[in-house]
């Protein structure tokens, strides 16, 4: 099985994944992310990390 990648709004395999040099995460850098730890193959506080994702992108209008 390949590697599932989230572009576009869905899953595609990696292969198929694809990035428009038009994109605005491309052209200006800008973009957030969070950093995961697992403990027995659980996501440690995983609400959260999705909470504070979300707040960052609201706070570069990224929503």
């Amino acid at each position: 099985m390949s590697l599932q990648v989230y572009v576009g709004g869905k899953l595609v395999p990696q292969e198929d994944a694809k990035v428009s040099v038009f994109d605005h995460g491309f052209l200006y850098g800008d973009g957030v992310f969070e950093g995961l730890r697992c403990y027995g193959g659980k996501v440690f506080r995983l609400a959260e990390h999705l909470d504070r994702l979300w707040d960052s992108a609201k706070a570069i209008w990224l929503t």
